[in-house]
Order: C-alpha cells, then sequence, then structure tokens
C-alpha cells in the first residue's frame, strides 16, 4: 500500500534535514518541486510525472508542502511529529483534493495566499 507523496517547494536546505528525516521514517515519498516543474499539475508531480519546462517561472518565495494520498490519520500523524519536532514553520501546507488535484503550482499558491489574509482579516476583526 502507498502511504503517500508529500511535494516540497523551498525545502532542501540543511535547516528542512530532520523534515526529510521524519518523512523517510514514516514512509512518505517525497517529491521536490523546482520552478520549471510549476506549470504541471498537483496529480501528475504527485505521481513523478509531467516534463520540466525550459522555461523556470519564478519561483514561489516561501516552503510549502502538499500532502497527496494520506488518510485522515497519517496526515494528523505527520502534522503532529513535525509540531512536537519544533522545525523551521512552513506557513503555507495543503492536501491535494479532487477539487486542486488538476491545478498547478501558481494556483494553489494564490489560493494558499487568499486564506491566509482571510485568516488574517479574521482575526483582526
Amino acid at each position: 500500500m502507498k502511504s503517500g507523496t508529500i511535494l516540497m517547494y523551498n525545502c532542501s536546505g540543511p535547516e528542512f534535514s530532520k523534515l526529510r528525516q521524519i518523512f523517510a521514517m514514516l514512509r512518505l515519498r517525497m517529491r521536490p518541486v523546482g520552478p520549471d516543474r510549476y506549470h504541471v499539475s498537483l496529480a501528475e508531480l504527485a505521481e513523478g510525472k509531467g516534463e520540466a519546462s525550459a522555461e523556470a517561472g519564478e519561483a514561489i518565495p516561501e516552503a510549502m508542502l502538499v500532502f497527496c494520498g494520506l488518510g485522515d490519520a497519517l496526515l494528523h500523524q505527520v502534522l503532529e511529529v513535525i509540531r512536537v519536532a519544533k522545525l523551521p514553520p512552513i506557513p503555507l501546507k495543503a492536501v491535494m483534493t479532487e477539487t486542486n488535484r488538476e491545478w498547478d503550482t501558481h494556483q494553489l499558491y494564490e489560493e494558499l495566499l487568499k486564506e491566509r489574509e482571510a485568516i488574517a482579516a479574521q482575526q483582526k476583526a
């Protein structure tokens, strides 16, 4: 049984080595995604498909994780382990769903920014 895949954006530095160790321990497949593959759908990225573009787009400026194919229990376990491990914060996290599986990285990133702004606005109110 496949346990799931994590799409990783801007998580390649030494400060993320513990995060990669956690994912490996939980037997999660890690797929780093660079700007040359931002045009590929999340579903294709999760499957390791999609051609890199010769024209690399502008990189998203912060770390982002997309959880693909994890059941609820495993997702909660992963998030709890990340929290307990006191890793550097990764404010942008998403779960691949039927709704967003055909989105590309830029679409997902824009949605996450809108969500973050809406939450910030609610907290100020």
